[in-house]
């Protein structure tokens, strides 16, 4: 039987694989980052390197910016916004704290997170509301902004290669509301995706796996962020139809899904959920969404009640679906 890396990078590759890889066996996600500082150290409330303060309370699931902003208004951006010097930073004492030095290299692949991508920045610096109110109004001074942080990106991706090895770089950026996506798609098309593609194909370049994660309702651009902005990889909620996708898709990308917890919180409220509907629920949306491979479950954010049913489905599955 393959080893749990060699099936993964199966998986990467658009492979089909021996059976549904998954985070913690042969592939680990480098989290918290404690190293480089493009949310608080360690996740948790503080200050970025761009002096953003982010606030966290115990119990959230990540922090998030504000309530003050530094950016009021985006015209301003180049006379506010001070990013990080790359090149004076200690990345050989970043990757030491994120254990990289102790990374087993023989039995796992790296995926490393980037938070913040082009558009998340300008939310963490002057807030959500000022944000969509600047792609409206200010959509040039936008797309500069973006491809200063692209550039910025780019440099980050130099450096994590060199002192990090990553074979994967899951990128972090926000755009999809739970219904749709936060701005029009030809907004995205606009300001935001030229900035991302740059800083996919240069990270694709050095024979890093490009991965983007971006929470939300997103499915409507899916095939331009394969086709287009060249992901290897997309980590999205469920909520998108995944089936749906992967038939536009087919083996192109792999589909990095969550568990449907917002279901399962859904049919717990209602009174509908027992240990056993669960488990039979999530072994049959676990096969729809390996089928034909390119899936890769993510187990994050799981109700603690329910995070011993949800393992006992997919360790049903695992081994079987593929045979």
């Amino acid at each position: 039987m393959l080893s749990s890396k060699e099936n993964a990078l199966k998986l990467f590759r658009h492979e089909m694989p021996d059976y549904i890889p998954k985070y913690g066996d042969g592939i680990i996600n480098n989290v918290p980052i404690n190293g480089y500082h493009e949310r608080p150290e360690g996740g948790k409330g503080g200050y970025d390197w761009f002096g953003v303060h982010w606030s966290y309370s115990e119990g959230d699931p990540a922090p998030m910016p504000g309530p003050d902003f530094i950016l009021e208004d985006i015209c301003d951006w180049k006379e506010v916004v001070t990013f990080p010097d790359l090149d004076a930073f200690d990345w050989e004492t970043a990757a030491e704290k994120d254990r990289i030095l102790t990374f087993d290299r023989e039995k796992h692949l790296l995926s490393q997170m980037i938070h913040n991508g082009v558009y998340e920045r300008l939310n963490a610096l002057m807030g959500m509301e000022e944000a969509m109110v600047s792609l409206v109004l200010e959509p040039e001074e936008c797309k500069a902004f973006f491809e200063a942080v692209a550039d910025y990106k780019i440099k980050l991706i130099d450096k994590l290669h060199q002192y990090y090895k990553p074979d994967i770089i899951c990128y972090h950026d926000d755009w999809g509301s739970q219904k749709n996506l936060m701005m029009s798609p030809d907004t995205w098309r606009e300001l935001i995706k030229p900035a991302t593609k740059r800083i996919f194909e240069h990270g694709k370049s050095l024979g890093i796996i490009m991965e983007l994660h971006s929470d939300g309702m997103i499915k409507e651009i899916v095939p331009e962020i394969v086709d287009d902005i060249g992901a290897d990889a997309i980590q999205i909620m469920e909520i998108n139809d995944i089936p749906q996708l992967k038939k536009l898709t087919g083996n192109k990308v792999v589909y990095d899904t969550f568990v449907n917890v917002q279901k399962i919180a859904a049919d717990e409220g209602s009174g509908a959920l027992t240990k056993e509907s669960l488990k039979n629920w999530l072994m049959e949306d676990f096969k729809e969404h390996a089928a034909g491979g390119c899936y890769l479950p993510s187990f994050v954010f799981m109700p603690p009640k329910w995070v011993d049913t949800i393992y006992e489905a997919f360790d049903a599955v695992q081994m079987e679906v593929y045979k």
